[in-house]
Formats: C-alpha cells, structure tokens, sequence
C-alpha cells in the first residue's frame, strides 16, 4: 500500500534520517519506537511531506514519487490519502470541536457545510464526544482535545492516519482514553502508523513494531519478537530499560 524507500535528510551537520526504508500493507498497525532524537518523528513528518526529506523514494498504491522533488500536487494527492494526528492536537483554538473537524473537509475537500457537519458529528461520536461539539478546545481536557484530533483525522476517510506520540503531551490519568479510541481504530482494521514512547501499548496493538536509533532502523518484527526475543543488542537494551 505505502513504500518508502532510503529515506534521507539532515539539518545542517546532523543527519537525522539516514537510509531508512518502510513497508506498509493494508491494514497493518505498526509502531515505531526508540529513544527521544533517533528519527521517528522526522520519518513520519517525511511520509506527510510536512518535512522534505533530502532524498527518498515513495510508492502510494502503486504510485512512484521522488520524495525531495515532489510537486505541490502530488503532495496533496498523498495528504488527501493520508492523516496526520499531531502530538500537541493542532486545534483551533477560535472554533469548537465540530467546526475544527469541518474545517478540513469544507476548505480542503470543498464539500458542502451540512455533508461535513455531518461526517464530523459522526466521527466525534466515535471518540466519544458527543456531548461536546459545541465546546471549544481551552474548555476541553488534553484527552478531549486529542480525540477532537482524531475524530478530524478520521473524519476525511484516510488510508492511512500516522499518529506523532499521540500522548505524549497528555497527563497520566488523560493517556488510557486516546489510547483506547486507537485501538477501537486498530480492532475495525484502520491501517495506522503510530510513533509512541507507550511500550505495553506498543506491544498489545501492533502487527509490526520498528525500533529505531540514531537515524537508522536498527530492528523491525512482530510485536513478540521484539519485545520478547530481539535479535540485535541495542534492541534488548532499550527493551531492558522500560522494563526496569
């Protein structure tokens, strides 16, 4: 479904993404893992074309672009495809909770106001905010504002939603109900990739897990061969360490 391939890029002298290449099939929930700095972010900012890598290959059901030269049209083409759920939520702050998830669809998509409403409620009642359509996002919880921005990510239907540590502004007590709509997502086969420092989580949701560090994929595998027989040392040690 999604390829890229020796995915590239450096700020000045740091070389943030060196040679990385992901696979993603429909379907599948893959988590990408590893200490703070060692590209996860970056990669998946590079799949949104919200980062230009330096260099890079993608193909998008069986659609080949070259990832540093990629048109505005073709940008847009894969963000109509994909959707992107921010670690800080990205929330207007000046619009409700329903007028944030149309926004979207009515500027970008041009569909009418009562058809995006509509979607919009539909997809706040799956987060469970129903009651909350009218609330602006300084009136809401963490926990609430992060679920306004997945019910905006699903709302325009995409192939794929990549999640950047979707609670890792959240406060301990708000974590279990973002995560607890992701794995709603994941049960009804929504095709995710989700950077996340939540191990367990990690470990109970995903079909493929990717360890990364220092700009390269160190280890990839199923959930239970990473987390419980890593192959590669510097796996293991950052498994031992969450563990401890």
């Amino acid at each position: 479904m999604l390829k890229v391939e020796h995915v590239y890029k450096k700020y000045d002298d740091l070389e943030v993404l060196k040679d990385v290449s992901l696979e993603v099939d429909k379907g599948d929930v893959i988590t990408i893992i590893g200490p703070s700095g060692s590209g996860k972010t970056t990669l998946l900012r590079c799949i949104n074309f919200l980062t230009i890598a330096d260099s890079g290959k993608m193909i998008f059901d069986d659609k080949t672009l070259d990832m540093a030269e990629a048109s505005k049209k073709e940008m847009n083409e894969i963000r109509k495809k994909t959707a992107f759920v921010f670690q800080n939520y990205n929330l207007f702050l000046n619009k409700t909770a329903l007028q944030n998830v149309t926004e979207g669809l009515i500027i970008a998509r041009k569909m009418p106001k009562d058809q995006a409403e509509t979607i919009a409620k539909k997809a706040l009642d799956k987060v469970g905010l129903s009651d909350r359509y009218d609330y602006y996002p300084t009136q809401l919880s963490g926990g609430q504002q992060q679920r306004v921005g997945i019910a905006r990510a699903i709302a325009s239907s995409p192939e794929i939603i990549l999640f950047d540590e979707p609670t890792s502004a959240l406060d301990p007590e708000l974590i279990g109900e973002v995560l607890n709509v992701i794995k709603e997502l994941a049960k009804e086969g929504m095709t995710m990739v989700i950077v996340t420092h939540e191990m367990n989580f990690a470990k109970n949701i995903s079909t493929k897990v990717i360890f990364m560090d220092d700009g390269v994929i160190i280890e990839e595998g199923t959930s239970k061969e990473i987390f419980e027989d890593p192959k590669k040392e510097r796996t293991k040690q950052f498994i031992h360490s969450f563990e401890h």
